[in-house]
């Protein structure tokens, strides 16, 4: 007796195929439709030391093609459903060398001719050439004719590191071939509590594999955006010339109420941050004051983030932009804050406007 209730619910299950019918959706419900799939044809050069510590060249590729479907499962399923395409990175292993790895990429930073691909990856798993340990880890660089290059190399100068057996590895990968599609690194606008001597408080950005990809398994909204964006191009350096600075809007809106009143002559204070630091500088990059419908319109954005004009009030602008801004409204004493991290205002150019919208009450 109490196995019958197992037949039971068995039942139900078998009904369509007793009947001759098929399980089809019900009315109303849209099947989902397979995604087209995109295809980016990576060469990649491997370190003669590495592929001989791992069996050989046979070994070596099994466990490659094994980690290349590891990076393109992470990559589509980050996506969370938001993306456009079903994204393929191939592996074409064309190069093992023997040399430094360092010389290596500098070669190829030089070199044209890559006409059959579409990015270049560099894998070194030990750092036995003494001009190597100054360009350890894992990044992105740009190399000749709009070509991304993908380096990954080891942290150790005493034995192989096995990349392929780290567990975020995949993950890293995937990181640096973001920034091959045009994503930057949201964790460049981090702010420190105790760097932060304008309000102390700590600016911690949007979760994303490009901000945190030993610990995050999701694209953030942003960078969803880039990669459906630049999807179709196999050199976005090429065919998106100057976008990084184009995603800015012109405009940033700043409204002003006390009380639900529009408010004249609130002062506007505007603080840049810096990559690598984390900090945010004590000294105004910019003042304005709202007009008497309460509003202030700035003007020229993307000239404010990227390549500012002096005074930056600091020696040290890292890659010369201003990755956040904290916006300090001013009245009576009292103030308020708003934090302007590149990414988010960037945001605009995907919903067409050219102006990024602020509202402050007091």
């Amino acid at each position: 007796m109490k196995n019958n209730w197992r037949k039971w619910l068995l039942i139900p299950a078998l009904l369509p195929s007793f009947l001759g019918l098929d399980a089809k959706p019900m009315q109303g419900e849209v099947a989902p439709q397979p995604l087209d799939t995109i295809e980016y044809r990576v060469f990649i050069a491997v370190d003669k030391a590495g592929v001989e510590h791992w069996g050989g060249k046979a070994a070596y590729q099994k466990k490659l093609d094994a980690f290349f479907g590891q990076v393109n499962d992470f990559w589509n399923k980050a996506g969370e459903g938001r993306l456009k395409y079903y994204f393929r990175y191939v592996p074409d292993w064309q190069v093992t060398y023997d040399c430094s790895s360092r010389q290596l990429e500098n070669v190829y930073k030089r070199s044209a001719g890559f006409p059959d691909h579409d990015v270049l990856l560099i894998i070194d798993s030990i750092l036995d050439f003494d001009d190597e340990e100054s360009a350890k880890g894992w990044y992105c660089s740009g190399g000749a004719d709009n070509l991304s290059m993908v380096v990954c190399r080891s942290r150790s100068k005493m034995e192989h590191e096995d990349l392929f057996g780290i567990d975020y590895f995949h993950r890293g990968v995937a990181h640096e071939f973001g920034h091959y599609r045009g994503v930057t690194d949201l964790y460049a606008d981090r702010i420190r509590a105790k760097n932060n001597p304008v309000n102390n408080l700590q600016y911690e950005p949007d979760s994303c594999v490009m901000n945190n990809h030993y610990k995050t398994y999701k694209w953030s909204p942003y960078a969803v955006n880039i990669i459906n964006y630049t999807a179709k191009s196999k050199r976005p350096g090429r065919d998106f010339p100057g976008f990084f600075k184009q995603m800015f809007p012109e405009n940033i809106q700043v409204s002003v109420t006390v009380k639900g009143k529009k408010k004249k002559g609130v002062k506007l204070n505007l603080y840049g941050s810096r990559a690598k630091f984390n900090d945010l500088i004590a000294t105004p990059y910019r003042t304005y004051e709202t007009d008497k419908k309460g509003e202030y319109l700035i003007t020229g954005v993307p000239g404010l983030y990227d390549k500012p004009a002096p005074p930056l009030h600091t020696d040290e602008l890292p890659y010369n932009r201003w990755f956040t801004f904290l916006l300090e409204a001013e009245y009576k004493g009292e103030k308020k804050y708003v934090w302007l991290p590149e990414y988010e205002v960037q945001q605009t150019f995907f919903e067409n406007k050219d102006t990024y919208q602020v509202t402050i009450d007091f």
